[in-house]
């Protein structure tokens, strides 16, 4: 089991082997949680935000909130009926 010595402010180096396990690079995010007397350090996987709706996405989004506030529902057989209808 490899050593690690924590350095000036806190600071730990992870083991190669450890990071080529997981990896995990340079200027990863990692999420460390207490669990009695252990410290658990696990990779943050984090999703780009993609651009904003346009307004026809906009105006799409508003009235599917209406329709559901009525109580109107739209069903599919597959995912490419719903491709579809959102297109459209």
């Amino acid at each position: 089991m490899p050593v690690i010595k924590v350095i000036r402010n806190g600071q730990i180096t992870l083991p190669k082997e450890f990071r080529d396990a997981l990896g995990i690079d340079e200027g990863q995010i990692l999420e460390a949680e207490l669990e009695e007397s252990r410290i658990i350090l696990k990779p943050v996987a984090f999703v780009e935000r993609g651009p904003a709706l346009s307004s026809k996405g906009k105006k799409k989004v508003a009235e599917a909130l209406e329709a559901y506030k009525k109580g109107e529902v739209k069903a599919f057989d597959n995912v490419n009926d719903l491709i579809k209808d959102l297109n459209s």
